[in-house]
């Protein structure tokens, strides 16, 4: 009896408590005006995110090139490298990329980055100084600089496309900065 007589009293709490209020309280300050999104909802303003500059992949640079950009944590980089031009318009490829030579021979463009600074760099099973000048100058590279909020809430974008992630961070050519390279 004791058991049923509990379950009631607990019963009858849980539905009537919600059901409480007090009075209203004071209204708070004003927010900050956001910058209008889809459907005039707040949207997000995210600037400087892509930037574009030629690097040559020398012997004196060790193949690689290095350049401060601030990362924060949480936050990616992505690293395209113009692969080729198909009628006037650029095709970018996301590194890491590699390319297989006749006789096992293999070249890869690759990247790393820290918060403060990234580097693009060659790799190759055979002696780079031998490579072909093609491979090596005037290659255009293109850095995309995602916060993490974008990667997370855009899981499905494939990052492999240039394009889709220029769409995704709401950015057009004219948007892409010059980068300085070393």
């Amino acid at each position: 009896m004791k058991k049923i007589l509990y379950l009631v009293v607990m019963m009858v709490a849980i539905v009537s408590l919600p059901a409480c209020e007090g009075p209203e309280g004071p209204q708070g300050p004003p927010g900050l005006d956001g910058v209008d999104g889809e459907d005039g909802e707040d949207g997000i303003e995210v600037l400087n995110l892509v930037f574009e500059g030629t690097v040559n992949f020398l012997e004196e640079n060790d193949f690689a090139i290095v350049s401060q950009l601030e990362i924060s944590p949480g936050d990616n980089l992505l690293v395209y490298l113009e692969w080729n031009q198909v009628e006037e318009n650029s095709l970018w490829r996301l590194l890491p990329q590699t390319i297989f030579f006749g006789e096992g021979a293999i070249l890869t463009y690759n990247y790393q980055y820290t918060n403060t600074i990234f580097n693009v760099f060659m790799q190759a099973n055979f002696d780079l100084t031998e490579i072909a000048e093609e491979y090596t100058n005037n290659q255009r590279i293109r850095v995309v600089l995602l916060p993490g909020f974008f990667v997370e809430e855009n899981a499905r974008v494939d990052f492999n496309d240039f394009d889709a992630v220029m769409e995704l961070i709401g950015k057009d050519e004219n948007d892409i900065l010059p980068l300085d390279l070393k």
